[in-house]
């Protein structure tokens, strides 16, 4: 909870407190100089509420905190938006307005949230929904409060924004088939060299450093020499994603509606990241075109997840138009396999693809282009024109690509690199032609 501090400004009278003293005592008067009764009869009501409220006036400035909880939610998730009014003598009523903010939907709709305080401290929330992912601002907003009868009033006092973290939600991946190069002693991956695991490799003759555990007792007693049972080491895979931020196209309506080419590649990430990371291999990621998220070195473990998704909702399109391929390959060795997703409007994420290619990585890269947008615009001729000879060019990029040696797949949520895992994995078992 932070406390506010909003200026000096003491309880003021209202306007139908003011309203109140002078007909009260208009009436009173009228009514002594004209002797009439029924004046009075009019006038007695109004001063004595007036007087009533002049006497409960509230002495005192109530102390309000605001707060954001939780700080960091998930796409269409809702977080409390609460103002806090500690107890004050005279307070009777408290009110809260937040402004409407895009992409955050407020419950109660209207924004405004009242309550009664009756002398007991007042805690008015109001639920926000976030609709898209990113770092932005919830509010700004007013705090007011009232004595008893409306007549005096304290503020209402702005609260600045407070700031919430949207993660995106992932879309659902699955992949069934293994990552090519495991490397490491963790994760759900057999590796490629026998090593401490619990699949089992084969029955071999008792060597120096065995285990005693490992004596296979049946074997032994058969041949009459030691046996141990040998397995394959348990090992994980170093996996970088690569997020292509340069361009953001097609509506973005939220998670109800629309998506737009940069939603689908966050969240085709987010799904990626934390199906690897949950098999126990470790997730690097690389963001192109983005100052605030660049570079999230290899780790893995829920919370690295969580750092992944951070680095994601981070992402602001196209505020940082550099290409520097030394930043990709800086951190990666030989063995990782690396996804690059993009729309691949622009021929950068290819470029670096190839880059990465003839570096012996395997490069996987995932179209992420809406399907939406492939279809020509009538309205507007030139633009549709023009539109039309942009994806056949990148037609023929993505050929060129394919050429060289690196597979596009264009993303289908569950099992959209099966397929091409397999064929990178049984290409990358095959032998070589080596030169002499």
């Amino acid at each position: 909870m932070t406390p506010l501090q909003p200026p000096s400004a003491p309880w003021q009278a209202t306007r139908a407190h003011v309203r109140a003293s002078l007909a009260g005592s208009g009436l009173a008067l009228a009514a002594v100089l004209m002797r009439r009764a029924d004046l009075l009869v009019l006038a007695a009501p109004l001063v004595i509420v007036a007087l009533w409220s002049v006497l409960t006036r509230p002495r005192e400035e109530p102390l309000s905190t605001v707060s954001v909880s939780p700080a960091a939610i998930r796409e269409g998730e809702t977080a409390s938006w609460r103002v806090g009014l500690e107890a004050v003598s005279g307070m009777e009523e408290a009110v809260v307005r937040l402004s409407s903010r895009p992409r955050l939907d407020p419950s109660p709709r209207s924004g405004v949230r009242a309550a009664s305080l009756d002398g007991q401290p007042a805690s008015l929330t109001i639920g926000v929904r976030s609709m898209r992912w990113g770092h932005r601002g919830v509010g700004p907003g007013v705090v007011g409060a009232t004595s008893a009868w409306g007549a005096f009033r304290w503020g209402p006092h702005e609260i600045e924004a407070r700031a919430l973290t949207t993660l995106p939600l992932p879309s659902t991946f699955d992949a069934t088939a293994p990552v090519p190069h495991p490397s490491g002693l963790v994760g759900l991956n057999r590796g490629g060299r026998p090593g401490d695991g619990s699949e089992f490799a084969s029955i071999r003759p008792f060597q120096q450093g065995d285990r005693l555990r490992r004596i296979h007792w049946p074997v032994s007693m058969r041949t009459g020499s030691l046996h141990v049972t040998s397995t394959w080491a348990d090992q994980d895979s170093h996996v970088v994603l690569v997020v292509d931020a340069l361009n953001d196209l097609g509506p973005s309506e939220g998670l109800d509606g629309a998506a737009s080419s940069l939603d689908v590649t966050v969240r085709a990430a987010g799904a990626m990241a934390e199906h690897y990371l949950r098999r126990g291999d470790r997730v690097g990621l690389r963001v192109l075109g983005s100052e605030s998220a660049t570079r999230l070195p290899a780790a893995a473990g829920r919370n690295h997840l969580l750092r992944v998704l951070d680095t994601l909702a981070a992402i602001d399109v196209a505020t940082d138009v550099r290409d520097d391929p030394h930043q990709v390959l800086l951190g990666l060795s030989a063995g990782t396999l690396v996804i690059v997703l993009s729309p691949l409007v622009s021929p950068v994420a290819l470029q670096h693809a190839v880059t990465l290619a003839r570096r012996r990585l395997t490069v996987i890269v995932v179209d992420t282009l809406p399907s939406g947008l492939t279809d020509t615009n009538d309205e507007d001729p030139f633009a549709a024109l023009a539109w039309r000879v942009r994806l056949l060019e990148r037609r023929r990029e993505m050929h060129r690509v394919q050429e060289v040696g690196v597979p596009v797949v264009t993303w289908r949520g569950p099992g959209s690199l099966d397929q091409v895992l397999r064929d990178v994995s049984r290409r990358s078992a095959a032998p070589r032609m080596a030169r002499r």
